[in-house]
């Protein structure tokens, strides 16, 4: 029944994005000038988890390369490299294409870039909110020729973190939002990647829309379920996906995306969602508590509230209630 199980990793993009024009012409504008030897603007997506901000990020860099075929381009996912370091030491590598030697100082690596880099490029921060220094952004921005795409849940969680220096300097961009995508669109996508990886008549079109209904809005967990329809479906023998391995699907879909994000927190993202799902529910200075107890080198709790809590919520790992104690932290709810 799979024909090419690659359309369905996280790491493909299609050959036409559905459901984001608007996006993609605002993105391509930002980065129009480097057509014609110039930096390009700085560009900030925003929007909740699967809701295309990557897959547009990546499609509006390859239709540059179309363009300009030498641009220099990288891509950085900020939950693994999320030190000033790792971040500037990445952008080194791929853009001045340079071999920098570990733990080199941060100006060193600036250099590296500004010396390296002799026409206008361009790089890519995935979960930019991840970032332990945002000012790192600053680093960038000094380079000459070279502009982002950040990638980021909420402008407030990015942008809040920024000293004033740093804010006024930066934050001069595009902002380009991300809603949840529509059922529709989300059934438009299954058939799209049904076409490229599924056998001819593998599943009907009700049964995508029935997927599409199940996820609100989030095209990875969508395209993640009908991944794991389609194996259930071969391990039955079954040539076509019937709409009784649906629900399944969509739960066993949810778990795995959780698994991988989960997999993905970092050290105080990790402790606070341990504690939450062992002794939830907590109140905040409960959680605090737990959390202080359990991390060899905790944060205040402002901090937490600032840069940590906010990312499981966005992620759904976790929810929370006010109630009259304030905040009240659980784990998020399955779908169903």
């Amino acid at each position: 029944m799979l024909r090419d199980a690659t359309v369905f990793e996280d790491e493909h993009l299609p050959r036409e994005i559905v459901g984001r024009n608007s996006q993609m012409n605002e993105v391509t504008d930002a980065l129009a000038p480097v057509e014609d030897g110039v930096r390009a603007e700085n560009c900030f997506l925003f929007g909740p988890s699967g809701a295309g901000k990557t897959t547009v990020a990546r499609a509006a860099v390859r239709e540059l390369r179309r363009e300009v075929l030498d641009v220099p381009t990288a891509y950085v996912n900020c939950w693994k490299d999320y030190t000033r370091s790792s971040v500037l030491e990445r952008a080194a590598n791929t853009l001045a294409d340079a071999a920098v030697p570990k733990n080199a100082p941060a100006r060193e690596l600036i250099d590296t870039l500004q010396d390296g880099l002799d026409s206008p490029g361009v790089v890519i921060l995935d979960e930019v909110d991840q970032l332990q220094d945002a000012d790192v952004l600053y680093d960038l921005h000094s380079v000459p020729g070279l502009a982002w795409i950040c990638i980021a849940n909420r402008e407030v969680d990015l942008l809040a973190r920024l000293d004033e220096r740093v804010h006024s300097r930066i934050s001069v961009g595009y902002r380009v939002q991300f809603d949840r995508y529509t059922v529709d669109t989300v059934t438009e996508i299954l058939d799209r990647r049904t076409a490229q990886g599924l056998e001819p008549g593998a599943v009907e079109r009700g049964t995508l829309e029935r997927i599409a209904e199940l996820v609100d809005g989030d095209a990875r967990q969508a395209i993640t379920a009908l991944r794991v329809a389609a194996r259930k479906s071969e391990r039955e023998g079954l040539s076509t996906i019937p709409p009784r391995l649906v629900d399944d699907a969509v739960l066993d879909a949810e778990a795995e995306v959780r698994r991988k994000t989960i997999s993905k927190l970092n050290d105080h993202q990790r402790v606070l969602y341990e504690c939450v799902e062992e002794h939830g529910p907590l109140i905040q200075k409960a959680l605090y508590d737990r959390y202080q107890r359990a991390h060899p080198d905790p944060i205040t709790l402002r901090a937490l509230r600032k840069n940590h809590l906010p990312k499981l919520e966005h992620y759904n790992l976790i929810e929370t209630e006010r109630g009259g104690e304030g905040k009240t932290y659980r784990l998020a709810s399955r779908t169903g």
